[in-house]
């Protein structure tokens, strides 16, 4: 897999989200490092492929740092989708970047109020359920409650509107 061409339209997505200090340190231990190898590996037989490689994860990175986390999202949480993220993309800066806006997106859709239409104990009924079956995991557990409400307005009866009025 070669990261050069799926860079280009990343920049845009990547500025919604960070990599904050966990314990004074970065969740990357040296991300600049892990840049610098996954881009040498990626592109060992071309040099100008290679810095352009390094130049566009950098600047991901770069960009990813000076972005505001949101302030609802606990210290836990974050390490814990850092630490998810990390696990599944080791040597990919901009694909554990990516992951990390895909989980901060997740949780902020979580923390939104309950849709229209659906009962507030329906609702309480599908986070206990998608908390539990989704502990850790913002972006599946939101979309087990999108699932979840679907179904729900699925087996709605539809409201006769004729003796309503």
């Amino acid at each position: 897999m070669t990261s050069f061409g799926y860079m280009s339209g990343l920049g845009v997505v990547v500025l919604m989200f960070t990599l904050l200090p966990v314990n004074n340190a970065w969740s990357l231990d040296n991300p600049e490092k892990v840049i610098e190898e996954t881009c040498a590996r990626e592109w060992s037989h071309n040099s100008r492929m290679r810095a352009a490689c390094i130049e566009q994860q950098n600047s991901v990175l770069e960009k990813s740092r000076s972005t505001p986390v949101d302030p609802r999202l606990q210290h836990e949480d974050l390490s814990l989708i850092q630490e998810r993220c990390e696990k599944n993309w080791p040597d990919d800066v901009r694909m554990r970047l990516q992951c990390q806006q895909q989980e901060m997106r997740a949780f902020q859709k979580l923390q939104g109020p309950p849709p229209k239409g659906i009962s507030l104990q329906d609702y309480s009924v599908a986070v206990a359920q998608c908390s539990k079956d989704f502990p850790d995991d913002y972006r599946l557990r939101a979309r087990c409650m999108d699932e979840q409400i679907a179904e729900k307005r699925r087996h709605q009866e539809p409201i006769d509107r004729s003796t309503t009025q």
